[in-house]
């Protein structure tokens, strides 16, 4: 009996173990510190003046309210935009809508780094080549835009996320059953009428969970605040954590106001997981896939149908080749120069060159690439067991397990940075990896679990377990049934996984920064610091060659998500 019940448990103390030091030690450490007078965990004394000088400042109102502005602004462009443009691929007879939903992956090549940096280009109020054309065509005296400001920020950060409410949108538009909306009319109600009782309710799931989940990433990111809001003093969540670690009034980092200030957030933000967990959980009661029923027709536009195409061409015209090539550009150039007939004849591959040449480079290429495929590695086989474990197994305490694979979603790249700097400068004497590239695989494989355990555990749910009790049946033991049946099974979404995580620790700025070293910088951190130095066409080379290598990652995963439909059908 004792040795059942111990058998019972043990996927449960192996897999909490290490998911208690991967997420809950960080954590801790924040709090700790946050009521330390020196801010260092370990550090004697206990106080309070760390909340009171946050909190009692007067400039934490407005530090709440332009986060608060920018979240919600960022995640209520990108929900209607995702919303439109899933609308007029999934359910309209708009032309190419194929090849549309081929591009759709093209913004998620171009890093919000990335995008803020050709913004700034474009927009910037001294120097942006938009700006400079709009004032030379219609004799403007200041420039009409600002790249530099809450608005360019919310704008640029729009775009990023765009591509991420499509994707989430897309099935919930390809999946509802044109049937329901043909007997609404059919008893005559009208478009509005239609809209509010049959269309709205089916995809409000899917609105308000894609909703809540861009919320918090428009709480958590660093890229684009920290590109176009840090030179204008217009400070974030994200953004004034790296402030006070990076670059504090008196010199030193600023620990105990920083864990101060993220525990607040942190609590905020959690909360949203929360929602976001139970809105994806529930969204199963709102499947309009009626079988033999189910006959998805496109809703004809008539004359419309290229002006949807053409509003479709404008994102794409905004979110990458506008950026993107305004980097192209500037990486051809001896010095930053808006595109002109009369300024190609500078053109150079100078840039390039060095690129390819600079030993600082190539370290940095290296690094990113063994960090990059360390922890996609990690992440997928722990969100395999993890989904394992609390979906097939159903181990005793499933819920705790799944419930701290979650928490990473809640917390900010900066935030996490910062933890890890707690945990492992105390650990130093025991675990000397800060300042080295293991750290930042141990900083990315927490920060993406969240992602691979809830896709792993969706294509978990969707396996009939019969294959796995008939191993079970024939005497195989569990892990046996695990590595011959449950992960061939799962291979594909395995795959999927790693390549996702691949791509987006490849694009990470914000970690990386806050744990960067001097043998630990990545392709991200490079680019920031070409930026933050003015040496505005190296960052544009180098953002460049990264575009086409996330390209490359991303074009893989299309191909493999292809696959994957090919096989399941």
């Amino acid at each position: 009996m004792r040795r059942h019940a111990l058998a019972r448990w043990l996927p449960t103390l192996l897999l909490g173990a290490l998911l208690l030091y991967l997420v809950a030690l960080p954590l801790v450490f924040l709090a700790v510190s946050s009521v330390r007078p020196s801010g260092m965990p370990l550090d004697p004394g206990f106080t309070l003046a760390h909340y009171a000088a946050v909190y009692g400042a007067p400039s934490f109102w407005r530090l709440a309210a332009d986060s608060a502005v920018f979240a919600a602004g960022a995640a209520a462009m990108a929900l209607l935009f995702g919303t439109l443009l899933a609308w007029a691929v999934e359910r309209t007879d708009m032309p190419g809508r194929g090849v549309v939903r081929a591009l759709v992956i093209l913004p998620m090549a171009t890093p919000p780094l990335l995008m803020a940096i050709g913004w700034a280009m474009l927009l910037s109020p001294r120097s942006g080549a938009v700006n400079l054309a709009l004032m030379e065509i219609f004799g403007l005296s200041s420039p009409p835009f600002n790249a530099y400001s809450l608005g360019g920020m919310v704008f640029v950060q729009g775009l990023s996320l765009t591509s991420t409410a499509f994707l989430f949108l897309s099935p919930a538009f390809r999946n509802m059953d044109p049937s329901l909306e043909e007997a609404a009319m059919a008893s005559g109600a009208g478009t509005g009428l239609m809209f509010r009782r049959v269309l709205l309710p089916l995809l409000l799931p899917a609105l308000l969970a894609a909703g809540v989940f861009l919320l918090i990433v428009g709480f958590v990111v660093f890229e684009v605040p920290g590109t176009l809001g840090l030179p204008a003093r217009i400070f974030v969540l994200s953004s004034q954590i790296y402030f006070l670690a990076a670059d504090p009034p008196g010199g030193f980092p600023l620990y105990g106001q920083i864990s101060a200030l993220a525990l607040a957030f942190l609590a905020l933000l959690f909360l949203l997981g929360l929602l976001y967990r139970r809105l994806t959980a529930s969204a199963s009661r709102f499947r309009t896939v009626t079988g033999k029923g189910f006959r998805p027709r496109p809703m004809r536009l008539g004359a419309w149908r290229f002006a949807a195409l053409g509003g479709v061409c404008l994102y794409f015209l905004l979110a990458v080749v506008l950026p993107v090539g305004m980097l192209a550009w500037t990486s051809l150039m001896p010095f930053q120069a808006r595109p002109s007939w009369a300024n190609l004849s500078l053109v150079t591959l100078e840039n390039h060159l060095d690129f390819l040449a600079s030993p600082r480079v190539f370290e940095a290429v290296a690094n990113t690439a063994l960090v990059a495929v360390l922890a996609a590695t990690l992440v997928a086989a722990l969100a395999t067991l993890t989904a394992w474990t609390t979906v097939r197994l159903r181990a005793p305490a499933s819920g705790l397990l799944d419930t701290l694979a979650f928490l990473p979603i809640a917390i900010p790249g900066v935030m996490m940075g910062v933890a890890l700097i707690y945990v492992y400068l105390t650990l130093d004497p025991i675990l000397a990896i800060y300042g080295t590239v293991w750290i930042l695989v141990v900083a990315y494989a927490t920060e993406y679990l969240s992602f691979g355990n809830r896709a792993a555990g969706g294509v978990m749910v969707q396996l009939h377990p019969e294959l796995e009790e008939a191993g079970r049946t024939s005497g195989a033991a569990a892990w046996m049934v695990l590595r011959r049946i449950t992960v061939p099974l799962l291979w594909p979404a395995i795959a999927a996984i790693w390549i996702w995580v691949l791509a987006h620790v490849m694009r990470e700025l914000a970690i990386a920064l806050m744990l960067q070293g001097r043998d630990n910088r990545v392709i991200t951190t490079l680019l920031w610091d070409y930026w933050q130095g003015g040496e505005a066409t190296r960052a544009a080379a180098v953002g460049v060659w990264l575009v086409l290598a996330l390209l490359l990652v991303l074009v893989l995963w299309q191909a493999l998500a292809a696959r994957r439909g090919r096989a399941d059908a």
